[in-house]
């Protein structure tokens, strides 16, 4: 019995120690960690995030810089009402309202435009956003 014992415990280590961890650098870039300690970029990844941003109140966003032609905008809301829109960056103007939503769920829009901008969030409720571009 013990001998069996033994047997499962060091199969479910060697298994355990074959499986990779992801996670996201600074960059946006998605890491595979192997167990050994090493990494690399994650080559296979469509999209790469820009920003990710978490409250539950309405607020202006730091400026973001999209070089790609996609990217996309990915909502969770708790929020009974949200609204994100999307302003240019060099000149303040308001480019669309992006997402509108009156009740909590989750929600995306792609948007097709290089440059540098900002989003406006209006928030009665708790929200998670991830901005995310096109790598590919």
């Amino acid at each position: 019995m013990r001998k069996v014992f033994l047997v499962i415990v060091f199969i479910l280590l060697l298994v355990s120690a074959s499986f990779s961890l992801t996670a996201i650098a600074e960059n946006g870039k998605t890491v595979i960690l192997n167990p050994n300690g090493t990494w690399k970029y994650d080559t296979t990844s469509l999209w790469r995030v820009v920003r990710s941003y978490t409250g539950s109140s309405s607020k202006n966003t730091d400026p973001f810089t999209i070089s790609g032609s996609s990217w996309r905008i990915k909502v969770t809301s708790k929020a009974s009402m949200f609204s994100i829109s999307l302003y240019n960056a060099s000149t303040g103007r308001i480019e669309d309202v992006v997402i509108s939503m009156n009740s909590s769920g989750t929600d995306e829009t792609y948007i097709y435009k290089k440059g540098t901008f900002y989003l406006s969030l209006n928030a009665i409720g708790s929200y998670e956003i991830v901005v995310e571009e096109m790598t590919k």
